[in-house]
């Protein structure tokens, strides 16, 4: 393992990261299309949709700790982490790729189990590698700033790979709706061409980062427990060591529950995001891909900003403030459009306002993000502290249940919202109701509002700083290692 208060070199923070591309590309397409798409594209019921998201949450409850587990625990010549991101490649490519290609003319039922099954099946394989590769980071640096820096490399990347494929779906909906009769947003073939690119894009991102940081495996822990090899304990030691790893630190119990309350709230708003570009505010394609394409400078500004501010204010602070700011920015024009004192949605002030809003709450769900990220990679030495043992990819489970509320809880209250309002079947833009259009406003406003002010209550309840972690380090350099 690395020098606690090394800098990492430029290079092994560009590979570290350079993987998240494809993980930001699944998050991206779960987040803002899966629900748009299988509502408003193939047809299936928003609440019936919603549900479907929501439901492989109960798998990865169970995939995400296990993996983590069995990964902090294997044993072979390329080390803990690598055989699981090299081994998730394919099953991660195909699935992304089948879930946006279902079977045509599927009945409501035929579309709900095809979703719900590709869905498992592409978050189980994504958390193949997700979760073994993030859990490389608290290995390569105990240092509380660099950890910050890190985790927010893997930011950059999530959020420009998903940026980058968002933007050329729209270039190529720009194109396509330009040379032909229909909005290509609503073309069940635009998300085959989407589901091909993607995979490819994915399978790229993840074999760059097993090499370029396969040549880390040597300095990396080696796991000196036995008791995985005995058949019979085998189910009883696995759980009974995932229960307390998950339980030990005050402080990873309630992060990880203020990281899925937040992760929800934000979800929320994302999943509704295209609803609200095409319906609310009746954006034509190439206003959605003028907005994708400002949105690049939010990775950047997060890079920057989480490790100063971080070491400004302490992560907890940093996370608070720009979740708050993230609460208000999501929701700031929707009850104004409600209340009618917005100009029309012709005024090229509606574009340049969603436009600052969601480009500056965009920004300061990736500072909190990473500082919640950066957070829980230092509970890797307090649950060290209590049981002698590294368990980095167990705890990083939280991390990726978490985001994967974004889209599953998320998915599901847009779901209720939309059913609520009784959105219309076949909707097309400047069509629906304004009624309706008020109806999910209000709803969006109080249901986001209530989860981000309950993810607040839960962070300021975290008592870590950087001082509190060096003492840490400093107790663990004395003791002996047992695992």
């Amino acid at each position: 393992m690395s020098d606690g208060h090394t800098a990492l070199p430029f290079s092994t923070k560009f590979l570290y990261g350079f993987g998240s591309i494809a993980y930001g590309i699944k998050d991206n397409a779960f987040a803002y299309f899966l629900l748009f798409v299988y509502v408003q594209v193939f047809g299936l019921a928003p609440d019936l949709a919603g549900l479907a998201i929501l439901v492989m949450l109960i798998f990865d409850a169970f995939s995400d700790p296990l993996i983590g587990y069995i990964s902090d625990n294997t044993q072979s010549r390329w080390g803990r982490r690598h055989p699981f991101i090299y081994g998730s490649i394919i099953p991660v490519a195909l699935t992304f790729f089948l879930i946006w290609d279902p079977p045509t003319g599927a009945s409501d039922q035929g579309l709900f189990w095809y979703l719900l099954v590709m869905g498992i099946g592409i978050r189980t394989a994504i958390t193949l590698y997700e979760i073994p590769s993030t859990a490389l980071g608290p290995e390569l640096t105990q240092d509380y700033v660099e950890r910050s820096s890190l985790i927010a490399f893997r930011q950059w990347f999530g959020w420009w790979g998903g940026l980058t494929m968002w933007n050329l779906l729209w270039v190529f909906v720009v194109y396509s709706s330009m040379n032909g009769t229909e909005d290509a947003r609503y073309n069940a073939d635009t998300w085959v061409v989407y589901g091909i690119a993607c995979s490819i894009v994915m399978a790229i991102a993840i074999l760059v980062t097993g090499i370029g940081t396969h040549k880390h495996i040597p300095q990396l822990h080696i796991p000196k427990d036995e008791r995985l090899k005995g058949s019979r304990q085998k189910i009883g030691t696995v759980v009974n060591d995932i229960w307390l790893t998950l339980n030990v630190s005050r402080n990873y119990r309630i992060l990880f529950i203020a990281y899925i309350v937040c992760k929800a709230a934000s979800g929320l708003f994302t999943n509704l995001t295209l609803f609200y570009y095409s319906y609310y505010w009746e954006l034509a394609p190439v206003d959605i891909l003028t907005i994708g394409l400002t949105l690049f400078l939010a990775p950047v500004l997060g890079l920057k900003l989480t490790p100063t501010c971080s070491r400004l204010f302490g992560k907890r602070n940093t996370a608070i403030s720009f979740f708050a700011a993230a609460m208000v920015l999501e929701n700031a024009l929707i009850l104004p459009r409600v209340l009618d004192l917005l100009p029309s949605n012709e005024s090229p002030i509606i574009l340049t306002a969603v436009l600052v809003c969601h480009l500056a709450a965009i920004t300061c769900i990736i500072v909190a993000g990473t500082a919640v990220g950066a957070m829980v990679f230092d509970t890797v030495e307090e649950v060290e502290s209590s049981t002698g043992k590294r368990m980095e990819g167990t705890l990083l489970a939280a991390r990726s249940f978490a985001e994967k509320c974004m889209a599953g809880v998320g998915a599901f209250s847009a779901g209720l919202i939309l059913s609520f309002a009784a959105w219309p079947e076949d909707a097309k833009p400047g069509l629906v109701s304004q009624a309706t259009l008020d109806t999910v406003g209000i709803y969006t406003v109080v249901a986001s509002t209530a989860l981000w002010l309950l993810g607040l209550f839960f962070i300021g309840k975290v008592r870590e700083n950087k001082e509190a972690h060096a003492a840490r380090l400093a107790s663990l350099a004395t003791k002996p290692q047992e695992a």
